[in-house]
């Protein structure tokens, strides 16, 4: 066969193969496309709540408190908490080191009171250092962790420690972008000892308060007070005591009982100011039919 009959042939078979439909032609031409898939696996994310509650100003009636903290896996896959705490710059780490932790998980929100036991799995530490708060959750399911936050005698005065608790869940090798939540722990400023008055009994018929004069000046005058009200006469440093008898105590300031009394250092109009020199009880009772006082209680 000459090289032109080999060509009409060539071209005949092809005609052939298209026009009936054969599947090897198919196949040719079908391989010569594209296509284009996306496969969605999953994300990674947390949440936390309840940080905004562990806010508290520490005094000598609040010097524990206990409040829950929510981490909630958000995202479509299952993973693992992950926490840690820090303390922000310029607010006070020794404040946090001195406010001790325990956190142990609980059923939910509600069950994390005053009078809740410590549980299993709980961690310990401080707010300036407190290991790992780990829970493995399924997506969108959330660990309630109950928090005792605990003040330390050691805790620095007037100090302020401004806390951040960090999240983040990790399945698998994907770990999420960190969330996290802040709060603030505050001591009071410290308050000067108060110093104690001297106290001298005269068969309860009155009593002699004296005070220490701190080197303020001998014509500095002072004034003995019930509360706001002003009882006995004022004196001055040269003398150093006030004389108090029951008839110098008003009924306003109380009849009976036990009284505190405080001896003010008073300004150039006779008003008190806020120099307390001394403190101390005294008592008012019945003797031989009549009013009666007393030192101490």
């Amino acid at each position: 066969m000459n090289r032109r009959l080999r060509l009409v042939v060539a071209v005949l078979l092809a005609a052939v193969f298209v026009g009936g439909g054969s599947s090897a032609a198919w196949a040719l031409w079908s391989a010569s496309g594209t296509t284009t898939a996306t496969t969605r696996v999953g994300t990674v994310a947390g949440t936390i709540s309840g940080t905004n509650a562990l806010t508290t100003t520490f005094s000598s009636g609040v010097t524990a408190i206990t409040k829950p903290l929510t981490l909630t896996d958000s995202g479509t896959l299952g993973g693992t908490t992950t926490t840690t705490v820090s303390v922000a710059s310029g607010s006070s780490t020794a404040l946090a080191r001195a406010v001790t932790v325990v956190a142990w998980p609980v059923a939910s929100t509600a069950a994390c009171t005053t009078s809740t036991a410590v549980g299993g799995g709980s961690v310990t530490g401080s707010w300036a250092s407190l290991p790992s708060m780990s829970s493995k959750l399924a997506a969108g399911a959330s660990a309630v962790w109950c928090t005792r936050s605990t003040l330390q005698s050691s805790a620095p005065a007037g100090s302020t420690a401004k806390v951040v608790v960090a999240l983040t869940v990790t399945s698998g090798t994907w770990t999420s972008a960190v969330v996290s939540g802040g709060f603030t722990l505050t001591t009071p400023a410290a308050v000067a000892d108060t110093p104690s008055l001297v106290c001298t009994d005269h068969g309860g018929w009155y009593v002699d308060v004296r005070w220490d004069a701190a080197n303020r000046p001998q014509d500095t005058w002072y004034g003995a007070f019930v509360g706001s009200t002003p009882v006995g006469q004022k004196a001055q440093d040269y003398s150093a005591f006030i004389t108090i008898s029951p008839a110098d105590i008003p009924a306003s300031a109380g009849t009976s009982g036990t009284l505190t009394v405080t001896v003010k250092v008073l300004d150039s109009t006779g008003t008190p100011t806020t120099t307390v020199a001394g403190t101390g009880k005294v008592t008012l009772f019945t003797q031989d039919n009549g009013a009666a006082i007393r030192c101490g209680v």
